[in-house]
């Protein structure tokens, strides 16, 4: 009796411990679940209030600087030069400069230019030889040196000598033409009493016409010789110089162009080919040129002048975005959109060409855009990962 009535009270025991533990599970799915009905209730609230929530774009971005003058040989032997603006996005213009392909062609650098080297706007950085150019300079000199002396001769007269033989033709004429007078003067009292024939008069009268055609000839060629050239011709005399000397002015200011000086003011950079033959930095101000995703787009577009942080450097860098493209590109299998944006203040380690983090604050955001933000992501994440 005694073992039976021990086993019944363990077996009793045991079925409390049994109740007990039931009722205490019982008791603790209770709880969580009243925890989680006001974890629900707590989230739902939150979401609905109008509580802004910090929002920011994770990326990197590349530094450059703000403007660039670059100096390329062409494939024919041109040289070309262009001007990048990175602030404004656009290309500010070229020039070409073309030779003659039968002439002699030589380039040469400053040779006090070294890389790292600033320049200021104007200086010299490079000279251009060119053979045609000087052989036309003599051609056209000579031309002008011939010109201004005909002119002297023309305008001043012709020398002693050929006005001398002008003078001596002239009074030839005329003691012809007096000797004539006397011939003149009996062949008109013998045509009067009829004692030659009207033809003889004729041929005597024609006679002393042609005497007088040439007095008045010699004396206009004595004037000429005296005087010089007629007006028009001293005219197209001086026009004829006036073109030349145009002309090599034009040449001269062509050849001046052979010397290149630096349209901006900056930094050497060292030649990245063959054909760079220099290229000149301005970095007075620095920019990052960054890649925003184009499902970000939308985010930084709504921020005006979104502010910028550059990270992993001496110290922080902070900017601004100025533009942003409207264009997609692939990047690494992702779409993006190129922003530009203005450093402030950038320390002396933050060169062209580095690659920062950066961090682009946008925004702030309510906590249910934040979470449909962040579900859109993890959505496109877990997306990428099963197509991979």
């Amino acid at each position: 009796m005694s073992v039976q009535s021990s086993q019944t009270d363990v077996s009793e025991a045991m079925a409390g411990v049994v109740r007990r533990k039931r009722s205490r599970s019982r008791l603790v799915l209770v709880i969580y679940f009243l925890l989680g009905v006001l974890a629900l209730l707590a989230f739902g609230l939150v979401v609905q209030l109008p509580v802004p929530i910090f929002s920011s774009v994770n990326t990197f971005g590349t530094i450059t600087s703000a403007q660039k003058w670059v100096l390329v040989k062409g494939t024919d032997g041109r040289l070309i030069s262009s001007t990048i603006n990175y602030k404004t996005g656009l290309n500010e213009g070229y020039r070409v400069s073309n030779f003659d392909p039968g002439s002699s062609v030589s380039f040469a650098l400053n040779s006090s230019l070294t890389p790292g080297q600033f320049v200021t706007r104007g200086d010299t950085v490079g000279s251009i030889y060119s053979s045609e150019t000087q052989e036309r300079l003599i051609t056209l000199n000579g031309e002008l040196a011939a010109a201004r002396g005909l002119l002297a001769v023309n305008a001043s007269g012709q020398k002693a000598a050929i006005v001398h033989e002008a003078q001596q033709r002239l009074q030839f004429a005329k003691r012809k033409q007096n000797e004539h007078r006397t011939i003149m003067a009996r062949a008109q009292q013998l045509h009067s009493g009829d004692l030659i024939s009207q033809s003889e008069y004729e041929r005597v009268r024609s006679e002393h016409n042609t005497l007088e055609d040439e007095v008045h000839i010699a004396e206009a060629n004595l004037e000429a010789a005296r005087t010089g050239a007629k007006p028009e011709q001293l005219e197209l005399a001086q026009a004829n110089i006036a073109a030349l000397e145009n002309e090599i002015e034009a040449i001269k200011r062509r050849a001046t162009t052979y010397t290149l000086t630096a349209p901006i003011s900056g930094m050497v950079s060292r030649a990245s080919s063959a054909d760079t033959l220099l290229t000149i930095s301005d970095t007075t101000e620095l920019l990052a040129l960054i890649p925003v995703k184009a499902s970000d787009y939308a985010r930084v577009a709504a921020t005006p002048d979104a502010s910028l942080m550059l990270r992993g450097l001496a110290r922080p860098v902070r900017g601004k975005i100025i533009a942003l493209d409207r264009e997609t590109h692939l990047l690494q299998g992702q779409s993006v959109v190129m922003a530009t944006a203005l450093l402030e203040g950038a320390p002396q380690d933050l060169m062209p060409g580095m690659f920062a983090k950066c961090r682009i604050a946008c925004r702030p955001v309510t906590p249910l855009e934040y979470l449909k933000r962040t579900l859109d992501s993890w959505a496109a994440s877990q997306s990428v990962a099963w197509r991979s």
